[in-house]
C-alpha cells in the first residue's frame, strides 16, 4: 500500500491543515537539548500516519521518515523492536460493576483503537520471528482527580479501613461505614486534617522537623492538603461546613474517582482481541493460548502516570530494565539500579521502540519520546485508527497543541533537562510529595511563562 499525498494548496480540509501546521511546529522543537544550547541531536524517526499527508509536510519535516503501516521499513522496525509501547488517553468514568467496585472506568476510543493496533503490530513482530519484544501499557489518571487519590488514606480511616480496601468497596457500604465510624468512634474529617498539622491555609501548624521525622504524619499531612483542595475546588470551607456536607463532597468526589488503571484495562482488551483474531485466522485453541500467555508474560503495565509526560519517565525505566535483564543481567540487581545507572549501561546498545498513539495526541507525543527518550532508542510512531468526526478530531488536536506549548515550554525552559530521571522526580513531587500543589496551579505556573 503506497501512503498517498497531496499538494497542500488544494486541500480543503480544514483539520487536516491544522494538524500538519501543528506537527510542522512540534517538529522544529525536535532534537533539541536544554543543556547543549545550540547543538542539535542525530535521532531517527519513522512516521505513520493514519492519514494522507502533504507534500509540504514532507519538505517541512526533513528528518522524519513519512511511511505506511505496511511498508518494509515499518516490517523491519517491527521484526527488531525492543518494545512496543501503548500511549493512554485519559479515561470515562462510569457506574461501578455489579460486585466489582474497583470496575468504574471506560477506555474511551483512543485508546481502543491504540490498542488495537498495539495488538496488531504484536502479532506481526511475532510472525517476523521477534517473538521477545516487550509491550507497556503506560495508563493515565485524570489529573483533576490526584487530590482525590492523595486524599485516600483520609477517607480510609473516616471509614475505619484499610487503604488499599477502599476500592474493593461499594459507593454505598463506605458511606455507611464512614457514618457508623463517626457515631461509634467520634470520628471526624476535621479533627483528622488538624491531626494532620495544616491549619485553614493548608500550611504547617507542627514543626517541620517533627513532621519529617514521622513519615506518618507527613503522610497525613500530604493528604490533609489534598483534601482542603478538594473543598476548595467545591467552595466549601472545611473549617465552617458540618460533618455531614464534608461527607457528602468527599464521597461524591469519590464517586468520580477511577478506581483502575487504564494500564489494566487496556492489557485485557489487548489480550482479547489479539485471541479473537488468532481464532478468526483458524488458529487452535490450545496454541492461541500459548500465544496468549506468552503475551501476557512480555506485557507491562504502567498505571501510576497522570499525564503523558509521566507516561514516559514511569515508562522509561521499565524498558530498559527489561532489555539489561535481556541482556542477562541480574533481575534484582537491575531492580536497584538508577534510571541513570541503567541509562549508561545501555548507551551503546541501539534500541527500537514502536509508540503507538492517536491522531491529536501523536505530536506531542513524538515530542515528549525524542526529548525524554535515551539517544540510543530508534522512534517509530504509528498512528492508530480513532474514527473520531472532524469536529471533535479539531477540539482535541487544539488541547493537545496547547498542551504542547506549555509542556515543551516548562521541560525546556524551566526543567531544563532531557533526564528522565529528574524530570519524573519533580514531577512526583509536584503531584504527591510534601509540597504538592494542585494541577490548577501547576499550570498556572506553567502559564506564567511565555509559550513560544
Amino acid at each position: 500500500m503506497k501512503m498517498e499525498t497531496y499538494n497542500c494548496k488544494d486541500t480543503v480540509n480544514p483539520v487536516q491543515d491544522n494538524y500538519e501546521r501543528y506537527l510542522s511546529n512540534v517538529y522544529n522543537k525536535l532534537y533539541k537539548d536544554p543543556e547543549n544550547v545550540g547543538k542539535e541531536r542525530d535521532r531517527s524517526i519513522t512516521y505513520v500516519p493514519y492519514r494522507s499527508f502533504s507534500e509540504k509536510l514532507k519538505q517541512d519535516c526533513p528528518n522524519i521518515h513519512f511511511t505506511d503501516r505496511y511498508s518494509p521499513e515499518i516490517s523491519e522496525a517491527v521484526s527488531h523492536a525492543d518494545v512496543i509501547i501503548n500511549i493512554a488517553r485519559g479515561e470515562e468514568v462510569v457506574e461501578a460493576e455489579i460486585n466489582h467496585p474497583d470496575r468504574n472506568v471506560k477506555l474511551p476510543p483512543e485508546s481502543l483503537a491504540n490498542t488495537e493496533m498495539v495488538g496488531d503490530l504484536y502479532l506481526q513482530a511475532i510472525e517476523s520471528g521477534n517473538t521477545n519484544v516487550q509491550v507497556v501499557h503506560t495508563g493515565r489518571m485524570n489529573n483533576r482527580t490526584i487530590a482525590m487519590a492523595t486524599a485516600m488514606p483520609i477517607l480510609a480511616e473516616s471509614a475505619g479501613i484499610n487503604c488499599e480496601d477502599v476500592i474493593h468497596t461499594s459507593d454505598v457500604e463506605i458511606r455507611q461505614l464512614v457514618e457508623k465510624n463517626q457515631v461509634e468512634n467520634q470520628v471526624d474529617l476535621k479533627d483528622l486534617v488538624h491531626e494532620a498539622g495544616t491549619n485553614k491555609a493548608g500550611t504547617n501548624e507542627v514543626d517541620d522537623d517533627e513532621v519529617n521525622a514521622d513519615p506518618k504524619k507527613q503522610e497525613m499531612q500530604i493528604c490533609a492538603r489534598a483534601l482542603r483542595r478538594i473543598y476548595e475546588a467545591r467552595k466549601i470551607d472545611l473549617d465552617t461546613a458540618s460533618s455531614s456536607k464534608l461527607t457528602d463532597a468527599l464521597l461524591d468526589e469519590y464517586k468520580k474517582y477511577p478506581r483502575i488503571s487504564t494500564s489494566t484495562l487496556m492489557k485485557e482488551q489487548m489480550l482479547e482481541n489479539v485471541a479473537d483474531q488468532l481464532l478468526k485466522a483458524g488458529k487452535s485453541a490450545y496454541k492461541v493460548r500459548e500465544i496468549i500467555d506468552e503475551l501476557d508474560a512480555h506485557t507491562d503495565e504502567e498505571p501510576d502516570s497522570v499525564d503523558t509526560v509521566t507516561n514516559f519517565t514511569n515508562s522509561i525505566p521499565m524498558i530498559l530494565a527489561n532489555k539489561l535483564i535481556k541482556n542477562g543481567y541480574n533481575a534484582d540487581e537491575v531492580g536497584l539500579m538508577s534510571t541513570e545507572q541503567k541509562m549508561k549501561l545501555l548507551s551503546g546498545s541501539e534500541m527500537t521502540a514502536v509508540i503507538v498513539a492517536d491522531i491529536a495526541h501523536m505530536p506531542r507525543v513524538m515530542w515528549l519520546a525524542d526529548y525524554l527518550m535515551p539517544d540510543n532508542f530508534k522512534l517509530v510512531f504509528v498512528e492508530s485508527r480513532t474514527d473520531l468526526d472532524e469536529n471533535t478530531l479539531q477540539k482535541s488536536m487544539e488541547r493537545e497543541e496547547l498542551s504542547f506549548g506549555r509542556g515543551s515550554n516548562w521541560l525546556s525552559n524551566e526543567m531544563g533537562t532531557r533526564n528522565p530521571a529528574k524530570v519524573g522526580e519533580f514531577a512526583d513531587e509536584a503531584y504527591w510529595g510534601k509540597d504538592s500543589i494542585s494541577n490548577d496551579e501547576i499550570n498556572k505556573k506553567i502559564n506564567e511563562q511565555k509559550v513560544n
